[in-house]
């Protein structure tokens, strides 16, 4: 049987939800080696922040993504 394939809107939302992950993540590594007054981010910073966010923040997902894509769906309307 042959996998399905997304429409080019439904694509976008999952590239908006994964976004919001990535940003969040990114944010956290961002502050992680600023706080170790680093010149970059570390591969062992983003580890940190992934670690971060799964025992803490992983409840807070739905909301971020909820939020990504309320936004995006703004942008669309504001375009169309």
């Amino acid at each position: 049987m042959d996998r399905l394939k997304l429409t080019h809107e439904a694509r976008c939302l999952l590239i908006v939800a994964g976004g919001a992950l990535e940003r969040r993540i990114e944010n956290r590594a961002l502050e992680i080696s600023e706080g170790r007054e680093a010149a970059e981010v570390a591969l062992e910073d983003v580890k940190k922040a992934i670690t971060e966010f799964l025992a803490e923040e992983l409840s807070n997902l739905p909301h971020l993504i909820e939020r990504a894509i309320d936004n995006y769906q703004r942008q669309l309307s504001k375009a169309a």
